[in-house]
């Protein structure tokens, strides 16, 4: 594996971090979408869910947080992730698991702040663009199968007046699938930001083969083809 240091900009702060660009899963414009919109306060305890190498687990220990714990499944980003933590001076306040959503953090600690940047593209089309390599998971066949399950146990971890951030890729998942259990779980949704990500020539061929499949939509925007996620702010769980 080759292992690279890269600088990420997250609002007004430059993080480096050590990356794998053919082999790990790059901290990208949804990453920066999150940071503009978390809002975290002063003695927060904040969930980093589906960490990656630690972007923005490392930028919430920047804010005034009281603590952060990051969980990651893939080994190899794990491994990353408390590299990255201890490189950027936040190790004492930030806590780093290897695991499956909530499952390694104690029972007993429940979130302010739950950030949920979990797989939502599907795999078809995430295996197309190449965004993510082999060995990390996608969002399952329709996408939804990382962030349904979290939105359905996200409540339980949250303390009283606790936030979940999570996205939704709307043109490339199963993005009405995803809002029904959101409504369901949560009394109260609120988009945050809906941001357009432009698709290269060469990115909207890859995707021709997933055209027909009705959650992989396409859309133009002037001359450039574009792609719509979104990211919501869930509170009062059901």
């Amino acid at each position: 594996m080759v292992i690279a240091i890269k600088e990420f900009k997250f609002r007004s702060r430059t993080i480096p971090l050590k990356v794998s660009e053919d082999e790990l899963f790059m901290p990208n414009a949804v990453t920066r979408e999150f940071a503009k919109v978390v809002d975290i306060s002063p003695g927060n305890i904040v969930f980093d869910i589906g960490s990656g190498v630690g972007p923005l687990a490392i930028w919430a220990a920047q804010e005034p947080s009281k603590h952060v714990y990051a969980v990651e499944i893939v080994g190899a980003q794990y491994i990353l992730l408390q590299e990255n933590i201890e490189n950027n001076g936040v190790a004492h306040k930030v806590s780093a698991y290897q695991g499956r959503f909530f499952e390694p953090i104690p029972p007993e600690i429940k979130a302010d702040v739950i950030i949920a940047d979990v797989s939502g593209i599907a795999e078809g089309p995430a295996r197309a663009l190449k965004w993510y390599p082999p060995e990390i998971p996608t969002g399952g066949e329709d996408g939804t199968e990382m962030i349904i399950p979290l939105l359905e146990q996200a409540g339980t971890y949250l303390a009283q007046g606790g936030r979940v951030y999570f996205p939704v890729a709307i043109d490339l998942s199963d993005s009405k699938k995803i809002m029904k259990v959101a409504e369901a779980r949560f009394g109260r949704l609120e988009e945050m930001v809906e941001p357009n990500f432009t698709l290269t020539e060469e990115q909207v061929l890859s995707l021709k083969p997933f055209e027909s499949l009705p959650y992989v939509n396409i859309g133009t925007k002037g001359s450039r083809s574009i792609w719509r996620g979104a990211i919501y702010k869930a509170t009062n769980p059901i």
